[in-house]
């Protein structure tokens, strides 16, 4: 099988994930670091595709150029500019970070309906009737999502109405259950305020597919399933179609009402936190502090890298390194340990720490829905 090119692995050694714990530094608040790290790979990814569509299109500018051009000289400069920036375009997209959002995409789709139905008197997984806890009620949430994220997700994005009728016949046990509701609602919100409108509007969409047939199954007394043809066909005439699109158009609005207001929300949290809690041991703000270093020092803050962090200080001079360390240590991005013995050699890693602590975009993960919707 020499002919055949191997699979290609390497982007899956660039994966980033926002909400990974394990470079947290223990005395940062976890969600801080996620938002954090979210909003500075949002920021770096719309940057980098600014310069791609910048790029291509100076490529394309001097190519028509290129076939105008008579003069040799004329035509080797103009080769070698779209050399210059095919090149930088190519070494962009191998070093691409890869992460949830762009690391997969569909190669092709197909539907399998199952030919008996699963039974409507049990819940999904085994759940009982209901928790008997709030703590239990979130565990139950986790659990659910966790097993069923991808069913969830792909209806989510399901366009065609009979593509959306055969994935509620297939997993209506699923789609149907209580907690599915509330994962689609968290999604709708996440979706408004990430800026996707469009994506938020198809699930919003698809959850009041859900929720009408969860309504006409107790207005008729009957199990969900069994209202799936019944609703699909009364959608198609245009009275009850448009007292469908009403609706959706309804939930929309409310789930931009409060993406607005979490907004508000995170924003007075963030300047009630700045006021009371920021402020590091010096005095200083360490969201400030960390938003004036130098680039090179920001990068090794967010990577909780020493070695990168030494590189960046031995580049400046002195005192301008001196400067920001002092800086740093005041606000708490730098915590040194002075009470520790002079000869642990093997502990330098505990005695001094570098963390960084400044705010960012709401993360892409799916919390408690108690919470947030």
């Amino acid at each position: 099988m020499a002919g055949h090119k191997p699979f290609d692995y390497s982007k899956w050694d660039n994966i980033e994930i926002s909400d990974d714990e394990e470079d947290c530094h223990p005395n940062i608040d976890k969600a801080s670091w996620f938002r954090m790290k979210h909003r500075s790979r949002v920021e770096r990814e719309d940057q980098e595709e600014a310069e791609k569509k910048a790029l291509v299109a100076e490529n394309e500018t001097d190519a028509k150029r290129l076939k105008e051009a008579s003069d040799i000289a004329e035509k080797r400069e103009i080769k070698e500019r779209i050399m210059e920036r095919s090149e930088r375009l190519e070494y962009m997209e191998r070093n691409k970070k890869w992460n949830v959002d762009n690391i997969c995409q569909t190669a092709s789709e197909h539907t399998i309906v199952s030919g008996r139905g699963a039974d409507g008197s049990e819940l999904v997984g085994g759940l009982k009737m209901g928790p008997t806890s709030e703590k239990e009620a979130v565990m139950s949430y986790a659990q659910f999502v966790e097993k069923h994220e991808e069913a969830l997700e792909d209806f989510l994005q399901t366009v065609d109405p009979d593509e959306t009728k055969k994935k509620i016949h297939e997993r209506g046990d699923v789609l149907l259950h209580e907690h599915a509701q509330s994962y689609f609602l968290l999604s709708c919100l996440e979706d408004e305020m990430n800026g996707y409108p469009e994506k938020m509007r198809r699930a919003a969409r698809n959850s009041q597919i859900l929720s009408h047939i969860t309504e006409l199954a107790t207005s008729m007394r009957r199990h969900p399933r069994d209202v799936v043809l019944p609703f699909f066909s009364r959608i198609a005439e245009p009275s009850y179609k448009a007292g469908f699109d009403q609706a959706v158009e309804g939930f929309v609005e409310r789930i931009q009402k409060r993406a607005v207001d979490k907004r508000k929300e995170m924003e007075k949290d963030q300047v009630e936190l700045s006021k009371e809690e920021r402020v590091g041991p010096g005095g200083l703000d360490p969201v400030e502090v960390f938003e004036s270093l130098p680039k090179s020092m920001q990068e090794a803050f967010e990577a909780k890298d020493t070695q990168m962090l030494q590189v960046a200080l031995e580049a400046m001079p002195i005192q301008e390194a001196k400067h920001h360390m002092d800086r740093c240590e005041a606000s708490g991005l730098w915590v040194s340990n002075k009470d520790a013995p002079d000869d642990d050699d093997d502990d330098d890693d505990d005695n001094s720490t570098a963390a960084a602590g400044s705010p960012a975009a709401e993360d892409s993960t799916h919390p408690d829905p108690a919470a947030d919707a």
